[in-house]
């Protein structure tokens, strides 16, 4: 009884390890350095390298960085970030993106981070799979193209914020 107690007691506590963190746990604070709710100023400051995205409708702003660094411990060279700004111009969203081979061990990854995807939506070309929102936060994965133009984009949101 005693030999099989470790293994009863690892059986016990590997689910729960998996799950360790959340989607709140690991953006609460933002993305790749960027706080949710920074103003374009503060994310050319922190990435004085990147493009800003104008668009004159409100909440269709970005700021496009090429950094190619790994993200979830999922590589990612040569890949960007675009940061985008809502109504009020504050970073509201962030898209992160992966070549497409890397999807599997992206969706692998968020699975280990924070559960099976609660959803998936197939369309024309794209493939969406969401997690539940946690505190206000929420992450998806967009995998879109067709060919040899394939790319697939995490995408976290802080939803309801009035930054």
């Amino acid at each position: 009884m005693i030999r099989a107690l470790p293994y009863w007691l690892i059986l016990v506590c590997i689910p729960t390890l998996s799950h360790a963190g959340g989607i709140y746990d690991t953006f609460r604070g933002g993305v790749l350095g960027v706080p949710w709710g920074a103003t374009l100023d503060t994310v050319s400051g922190i990435y004085p390298d990147g493009d800003h995205v104008f668009s004159t409708t409100p909440g269709e702003r970005g700021y496009w960085v090429k950094d190619g660094a790994p993200f979830l411990d999922v590589p990612r060279p040569a890949n960007g970030v675009l940061f985008g700004f809502n109504e009020t111009n504050h970073v509201s969203k962030v898209a992160v993106g992966f070549a497409f081979e890397r999807a599997l061990e992206l969706r692998n990854r968020l699975t280990t981070l924070f559960g099976v995807p609660t959803s998936k939506r197939v369309g024309e070309r794209k493939t969406v799979y969401f997690w539940k929102a946690d505190n206000g936060i929420e992450c998806a994965v967009w995998e879109m193209g067709e060919a040899h133009q394939q790319i697939v984009w995490l995408v976290v949101s802080r939803l309801a914020t009035n930054k």
